[in-house]
């Protein structure tokens, strides 16, 4: 079980210094605790303290799922490695080149909303930063003293701000730091009016080289994730495409590669972005999905020719970019000898027919049809399937009894007053939506508990208030109701749930 976020925690780390702490939350930290000091001192500090050891595999693995996160803000993701490995803190992460792309989310201040919502919904805490560079943003992300929709950066003009910074926000080695913290050099304000000779004649050339880089006055590469095969073909036009006839003949050659591509490793595409970025600077994007992988190039044309009108050219397109950022594996079929892709068998032209009715639709799961789920509670036993999903494992044994059970589910169940029950407790007689009814003939009870993997923090779950007795009656229409009783001894709740077929 994973502690609480109140809880002081901390990830050690072994090596020839002893087990050293190298990650902390929020409430160690609080409690006066840092990184790099010994597992003993902490314990020292806090008896109760909780600890665990580094697991390199896992920080590999969610440090890939926040830059498959972060890839709807930016497509460039660099993960911060060297400031992970240097320090003990569990201080890192992630830069994000958004150059032209702030726009798209409502301005700078809107966009860091956006991803520090995104990374709270995944459960993770962050700080979010936009400056000019690298170096400046990720220090304004750990030291701006701005609110979180207020930490952007603009240099110079906050040249002010930015000289309140910690030296340690440059990414300088312990040794260094350690160095300028004994001359009285604490903030970049202090380091900045110094003669640039005297600096690498006393500190060394990686004070200025940071401190340049922090001011946009010498480049930082970094190195962005990209995916191993990204699916992306772009093409630039040094005559501009100035009328729909010829943009669409250069996406159809450029659909036709990327689907012999698709085809040759064996995948397909499940959602195709085109970006169509005129002369001035203006893009058209269109974006298309698809129910099952893909690798017919006329099928995917099909569906953007029905989007491809609104595309206006204006003076002329000059880049075009066609990019599938989800692809997934195609089951084996069976093609025709001269290996021309068959989309005549059933499936595909169901699948390809699907598309195109949910491309008229919209984007939502408006298609679908009813599907048993593994669970005995009468509201959970169907489920909502895309007609194009993949086929779900069976949910019930198929030669296995099921009770009889109503056509029709009234959802949420309606209350019933019964007046009258035999001695076995079915009831005799009741009253629903205000009419009297009286009951001819009483089958039950069948008696469903809830489930008790969703309860295991419940005692006596099988006789709490969740069990359920059901009682199938018909009254003196003919009419056959489904009714449960459920409710502590001596409190019983009666409901009516569901209508058989007459």
């Amino acid at each position: 079980m994973e502690p609480s976020l109140d809880v002081p925690h901390v990830i050690t780390r072994v090596d020839h210094k002893g087990v050293l702490v190298c990650g902390l939350n929020e409430a160690a930290y609080k409690a006066g605790l840092h990184g790099g000091m010994r597992l003993s001192d902490a314990r020292s500090i806090l008896p109760d303290l909780h600890n665990a050891s580094e697991q390199p595999d896992m920080y590999e693995t969610h440090l890939a799922r926040m830059i498959r996160g972060m890839d709807r803000y930016s497509p460039w993701v660099a993960p911060d490695r060297e400031l992970h490995d240097r320090t003990l803190n569990g201080d890192a992460g992630l830069w994000l080149e958004i150059t032209g792309g702030s726009h798209l989310f409502g301005g700078e201040g809107a966009m860091i909303a956006h991803i520090l919502r995104d990374m709270k919904s995944r459960g993770y805490g962050a700080r979010v930063a936009i400056a000019d560079t690298a170096g400046a943003a990720g220090a304004a992300a750990r030291c701006h003293p701005g609110q979180a929709s207020d930490r952007i950066l603009s240099l110079p003009a906050d040249h002010a701000i930015a000289a309140q910074f910690p030296v340690s926000s440059l990414r300088l080695s312990d040794d260094v730091i350690a160095l300028l913290s004994r001359l009285g050099l604490k903030h970049l304000g202090d380091i900045t009016p110094l003669p640039r000779a005297n600096i690498t004649t006393r500190l060394g050339p990686d004070v200025l080289h940071r401190l340049d880089q922090f001011y946009g006055r010498l480049p930082e590469h970094l190195n962005f994730e990209l995916p191993d095969h990204p699916w992306l073909i772009r093409q630039s036009f040094g005559e501009p495409l100035g009328d729909a006839a010829n943009l669409a003949h250069a996406v159809e050659s450029m659909m036709e590669k990327l689907c012999s591509g698709l085809r040759a490793d064996n995948l397909g595409l499940r959602r195709l972005i085109l970006r169509c970025v005129r002369v001035d600077g203006q893009a058209h994007t269109i974006t298309t999905t698809t129910g099952t992988p893909c690798q017919s190039a006329s099928h995917i044309l099909r569906l953007l020719a029905e989007k491809m009108p609104g595309v206006d050219t204006g003076f002329g397109v000059e880049h075009v970019i066609l990019y599938a950022p989800w692809v997934e594996h195609v089951a084996f079929r069976q093609v025709r000898l001269d290996r021309k892709q068959d989309d005549s068998s059933d499936s595909i032209a169901l699948a390809q027919l699907l598309d195109r009715i949910n491309h008229h639709l919209g984007p939502r799961d408006i298609l679908y049809h009813p599907a048993h789920h593994a669970s005995h509670l009468p509201e959970r036993a169907a489920i909502r399937q895309s007609p194009t999903g993949a086929a779900r494992q069976p949910s019930r044994l198929v030669d296995a009894p099921l009770p009889r059970r109503p056509v029709r589910l009234i959802d949420p169940p309606e209350p019933v007053d019964v007046i009258e029950r035999t001695a076995s407790g079915a009831p005799s007689k009741l009253r629903w939506r205000k009419m009297m009814i009286d009951v001819l003939r009483a089958e039950g009870p069948e008696r469903i508990c809830p489930e008790w993997w969703e309860n295991l923090d419940r005692d006596n779950y099988a006789l709490s208030h969740m069990t359920r007795d059901y009682f199938r009656i018909c009254d003196q229409n003919g009419r056959m109701l489904w009714l449960f009783r459920s409710g502590h001894a001596g409190q019983d709740i009666w409901s009516v749930h569901g209508l058989f077929a007459g």
